[in-house]
């Protein structure tokens, strides 16, 4: 550690001044809000240290102090994590938490709107990862003279439900058939597993035969497809719009936010707990002023989700860690459907 207990409450003071004013903190300002006994020039020597480090940044030679990016790691590497969220806070995410409509292809959707909502920053969800998601069964309902619904239970409990559009009329007999084959070939299945060049030619055969059954087949296999999306949710784009902080870069977050595979691979944590990322410690341009503040929720003992937040650099990180983890403890009790504590 290249600080000492001094620097480091100096350090914490002006990072949280300036979140909460976004004003570069002086040495007379700073010498009120730590109300100790050392001289506004002694503070003003500390900072000096501090600046020549790295840590603080003068825009102008009569200004004050701003936190650097390295100031920002160092604030939030040492926040505490011993504190608890407070009440306010957690009645407000319970209360609405309890009112997310409890459909599986809705859920993940309707979280993301909320904790976005709650929060006021854009919020993304990644769904869980299983390579090992199976189905259970599968039943096609006719719902019409050429639709078909069929709806699919998976091994981790969900529900997933696909409209087939038929272009001509089956019996019910030929369905009865239809859901036989495929529950006898599917059932128990990993998607990675799945054999395409055999569907392929079995969706080939069945049109010949009848082309409604061609498409019949295609669409389950469409459904077991939707089902292992690795897509994520993204709500609350507009917020970045709220704040002065990305005006100048609005443009290329919105483009990052559109590209599924590089948003998931920054903010899948790399550790336990709550993981921060800054956007200068990216290999990408125009991020900088960027924060993603992700942790993991969990659909089984080794499926595991990502929640994830984004917003600037200036926000309140222990409000933001406490609501994080409770969100994702909310989450991961919901899915998994053990008892809230």
């Amino acid at each position: 550690m290249d600080i000492n207990q001094r620097h480091k409450i100096i350090l914490d003071a002006i990072v949280s001044m300036y979140i909460k004013d976004g004003e570069p903190v002086a040495s007379q300002a700073l010498q009120d809000a730590l109300n100790i006994s050392v001289s506004s020039a002694t503070l003003r020597n500390e900072m000096s240290r501090l600046t020549k480090r790295g840590y603080l940044n003068q825009p102008h030679v009569s200004a004050g102090r701003v936190p650097t990016n390295k100031a920002y790691r160092y604030y939030v590497d040492n926040i505490d994590r011993t504190k608890h969220i407070s009440q306010q806070d957690k009645k407000a995410i319970e209360e609405n938490f309890d009112r997310l409509d409890g459909d599986s292809q809705k859920f993940l959707a309707g979280a993301a709107k909320l904790f976005s909502d709650l929060l006021g920053y854009t919020v993304v969800i990644a769904p869980p990862v299983d390579d090992e998601l199976q189905f259970v069964n599968f039943t096609a309902i006719k719902t019409g003279r050429f639709n078909i619904v069929l709806v699919a239970t998976t091994t981790r409990g969900e529900v997933h439900t696909r409209v087939i559009r038929l272009s001509s009329e089956i019996t019910s007999s030929q369905i009865s058939q239809l859901n036989q084959l495929i529950n006898m070939d599917l059932c128990f299945t990993c998607y990675d597993d799945i054999d395409n060049v055999y569907f392929n030619n079995l969706i080939t055969q069945l049109s010949k035969e009848n082309k409604a059954f061609g498409q019949f087949i295609s669409g389950a296999l469409a459904l077991i497809a939707d089902a292992n999306n690795k897509s994520v949710y993204v709500y609350g784009q507009e917020k970045l719009l709220s704040t002065d902080h990305f005006e100048k870069n609005i443009g290329d977050l919105l483009k990052l936010l559109a590209d599924t595979d590089t948003l998931k691979q920054i903010i899948t944590p790399k550790y336990d707990g709550v993981s921060v990322v800054f956007g200068d410690e990216l290999p990408i341009k125009n991020i900088e002023n960027t924060c993603f503040i992700s942790t993991r929720y969990f659909a089984g003992s080794a499926v595991s989700g990502t929640l994830s937040i984004i917003c600037p650099q200036t926000v309140d990180y222990q409000r933001l860690f406490l609501a994080i983890e409770y969100f994702a403890q909310l989450l991961t009790q919901s899915i998994t459907g053990t008892e809230r504590k």
